[in-house]
């Protein structure tokens, strides 16, 4: 009850603001980030005090996330450039919330990968070109899925989380080799690749051939051994 309170109090406060704002009364945004933060906050509190409410980490991350927005648009020429990366990198969080809370909510795993890499991308794309982007994006969104195969969570285990892991893995490795600063450095290691690949190979068929076959006389004990069976 005092938590559906608090929010009909925070919901009539925005209402309040909104109705200022379109008679043409000036809303500072730190008083609008004040109103998100405390419903954040709000919904925060309902996450931690029912097991049932896991769904709160979700509105209490988006609303932290605005908050937090609104006060970067404060300088919109510094901070102001990089509003995605906290907003996507705290929503990504509030999954993590609800699969650390429950770990049979394993699912919640999959959009807080993806919505952190896409914190990590946003934030790299001014310093990084393009191909550099996408592979941070796609080894991002691999190790999310190599998580969801190795986390423990639910009742049957999730092998297949390692095929969307392998293709996004080689996705990579493609992307990163078409760029052009790395062919000097993919000419070198294929070729190297492929050497290792027949050193493997080689090794393995030596091994075998040093093994016993199957019925070959294995020395004075084994013919021992064989008449004192027949005796």
């Amino acid at each position: 009850m005092p938590v559906q309170v608090a929010l009909g109090a925070l919901v009539l406060a925005a209402g309040v603001l909104l109705l200022l704002e379109s008679l043409g009364v000036i809303i500072t945004p730190v008083l609008w980030a004040l109103v998100l933060v405390c419903a954040g906050v709000t919904f925060g509190l309902v996450f931690f005090a029912e097991r049932r409410s896991w769904w709160a980490a979700i509105p209490s991350a988006a609303l932290i996330g605005a908050a937090i927005v609104t006060l970067m648009d404060l300088d919109p020429r510094g901070l102001g450039q990089w509003t995605e990366v906290p907003m996507l990198g705290v929503l990504g969080l509030g999954f993590w919330a609800i699969y650390l809370r429950d770990r049979r909510h394993w699912w919640a795993l999959i959009p807080g990968g993806i919505l952190l890499t896409l914190s990590i991308v946003t934030a790299l794309a001014g310093t990084v070109g393009g191909a550099g982007t996408g592979v941070a994006f796609l080894l991002g969104a691999a190790l999310t899925f190599v998580l969801v195969a190795v986390l423990p969570g639910g009742a049957s285990p999730r092998w297949w989380a390692w095929i969307p892991a392998g293709v996004l893995a080689l996705a990579a490795v493609v992307v990163l080799a078409s760029a052009a600063e790395w062919f000097a450095l993919v000419n070198v290691l294929w070729p190297i690749a492929v050497i290792g690949a027949g050193a493997f190979l080689i090794g393995r068929a030596l091994r075998r051939r040093r093994r016993p076959e199957d019925g070959v006389d294995a020395g004075p004990d084994a013919a021992s051994s064989g008449r004192a069976d027949r005796s």
